[in-house]
């Protein structure tokens, strides 16, 4: 995921508003039944005098790039920020006329409790005013349409960061939505990588199913979490684009597909600035808005996407700079790459995963207390999650048990009393019932002890194994109780070099990357069913560098079943 964003939105040559419209009620007088034309009218003076009364109070930055946009959405130029302005406080003069635009909506809610329109701005703007509660009471209390009741329901409650209950929400009001509109909501073409656009726009409503759900699964920023805050995300993105196509916007801009998919792809413009007036042209206001950061890119590579099982961690690290779509978190200022170890080994139908971690040497996250889940899945609803409250004082292990097929792991760690997520996440092909299991690395142990619970408080929290002697576990199918001969050989070989480090090892001035090479013959007898295995191994020879453990098994002259683990040899 790459670091944290700011955008930047400009339009260049706007015409302000007007003036803003305070509160008031009419005095005595006699009763005559409401004109709803009329109410409904003033309700929409009134939500386009405070957009324009923000244009004209928000506070002058002169923040515009030398350089070419980024991105263009249409009328607007987009950058990719640097945080060096990250947020832009907002007047107390606004909040203040904000307050009174409420009055009056609320005003016009007693006259037209039906209306779908009032009903979407008030949810807007309590939230807008940092009111998430009073935006869900709201919404439950609405008597508009009722799909579009439960939408502003599903709005408000992801603003509440009640994500489940959101997630609910939306759904609800999927199913209850006309088949058309339904098809329109659902559509995520505007987030897809190129490489799977073209695929999902080929399909039809219907077929897009399966897709959507694999899409949403995947993108899930926490897969421990109840709710999927990033679905829900887009479906608040979805209903803020409704309420705002239909009324006035900070920008004074009819309303187009350019700000309908920037909002999709970038999230709700949070904060505002005008530039500075120009002594030429008084008239002209230029807005740039903000988009909420540290916003992260959550999605996977393709191949991930095809076959969630055998991905690898570098499918969840896109190296591109400017990504095509961004979220922020509430919950998380920071999203950390995690090491840790993850092996898997079968018990009977079921398999036993294994991830092992440790923070504590990162000041930033080490000591602290959190929340650790190792999250085991095929799709979003099967799912097998192991989660417990700790505190990062060293090496942490998590287990989980589950069907042996591949699926995604996801080992993930959540601050308690900080914002910030470490998350490791990747495909897992557990062994099948006649194959070897998972090779574990240990701390180099002179123990006799083979079993698997004993020995996992000693296995490495990651890969990378420091040049010397390492501890080595695994477990062999197919052995009789009574005992099995059994061939065993072991190769370490160092990943291939590049042209120049060839030459630099050919020169003397680098070690040369040797390998281990070790073969012997044993009788192994299973207990429990299990026939495990402890080897202590010296690479103490090698030179730093990534290497492959390759291990070859043969029971009884059969036909020899293998394991793999790729590790980096580092510097004690």
């Amino acid at each position: 995921m790459p670091a944290p964003w700011l955008s930047l939105a400009l339009l260049v040559g706007l015409v302000p508003g007007g003036v803003p419209r305070g509160g008031g009620h009419p005095g005595p007088g006699p009763v005559a039944q409401p004109d709803s034309g009329a109410t409904l009218r003033g309700a929409r003076r009134a939500q386009a005098s405070f957009e324009s009364y923000r244009r004209q109070h928000v506070l002058e930055r002169d923040v515009y790039p030398a350089g070419a946009c980024d991105l263009h959405f249409g009328r607007f130029c987009f950058w990719y920020g640097d945080r060096k302005y990250d947020s832009v406080p907002e007047p107390g003069v606004i909040r203040e006329a904000r307050g009174r635009l409420l009055g009056e909506l609320a005003a016009a809610a007693a006259q037209l409790p039906g209306d779908d329109w009032i009903a979407g701005q008030r949810v807007r703007y309590l939230l807008e005013d940092g009111r998430p509660a009073d935006a869900v009471a709201l919404a439950h209390d609405c008597r508009g349409t009722p799909w579009w009741c439960t939408v502003l329901a599903g709005l408000a409650l992801h603003g509440a960061t009640q994500f489940a209950s959101a997630d609910s929400a939306f759904a609800t009001a999927l199913g209850a939505m006309p088949e058309e509109e339904r098809c329109r909501w659902r559509d995520v073409s505007a987030l897809l990588p190129s490489e799977l656009r073209g695929r999902y726009e080929r399909m039809t409503c219907e077929e897009r199913t399966d897709f959507e759900g694999r899409w949403w699964w995947l993108v899930a920023p926490l897969a421990s979490g109840p709710g999927n805050d990033r679905r829900t995300e887009h479906f608040a993105r979805l209903t803020l684009a409704r309420i705002e196509s239909e009324s006035r916007t900070a920008f004074n801009m009819v309303w187009g597909d350019d700000l309908r998919e920037m909002l999709l792809r970038f999230g709700p413009d949070v904060f505002w600035s005008r530039r500075p007036s120009s002594a030429l042209s008084t008239a002209e206001v230029q807005i740039t808005g903000y988009d909420r950061e540290p916003a992260f890119h959550f999605v996977p590579s393709a191949h991930a996407f095809a076959d969630p099982g055998r991905a690898k961690l570098e499918d969840w690290a896109p190296a591109d700079a400017h990504p095509g779509e961004l979220y922020a978190p509430p919950y998380a200022e920071r999203f950390l790459p995690l090491e840790a170890q993850i092996a898997a080994f079968r018990r009977g139908d079921s398999c036993l995963v294994a991830g092992v971690y440790d923070v504590s040497a990162d000041p930033s996250v080490g000591h602290q207390p959190a929340r650790t889940a190792l999250v085991l899945a095929r799709t979003e609803a099967a799912r097998v999650v192991s989660a417990r409250e700790t505190h990062l004082d060293g090496r942490q292990v998590l287990t989980a048990t589950a069907a042996c097929a591949p699926e995604v792991a996801s080992l993930e760690i959540v601050g308690t009393n900080a914002r910030w997520v470490a998350r490791l996440r990747q495909g897992i092909e557990p062994p099948a019932r006649d194959a070897v299991s998972d090779l574990l690395l240990l701390d180099p142990t002179d123990s006799v002890t083979r079993d698997l619970k004993a020995l996992l408080p000693h296995a490495l929290p990651s890969a990378r194994v420091p040049v010397g002697r390492v501890g080595l576990y695994w477990e062999v199918p197919g052995i009789d109780s009574a005992g099995d001969p059994v061939s065993t050989s072991l190769a370490v070989t160092a990943e291939p070099r590049s042209w120049l480090g060839r030459r630099v090892e050919s020169l003397g001035l680098a070690r040369r990357h040797r390998g281990v090479e070790l073969s012997w013959e044993e009788v192994l007898r299973s207990e429990g069913g299990i026939a495990a295995r402890v080897l202590d191994l010296d690479l103490s020879a090698l030179a730093t560098g990534r290497y492959w453990i390759e291990l070859s098994v043969s029971v009884a002259g059969a036909v020899p079943v293998r394991a793999t683990r790729e590790v980096e040899l580092v510097e004690r």
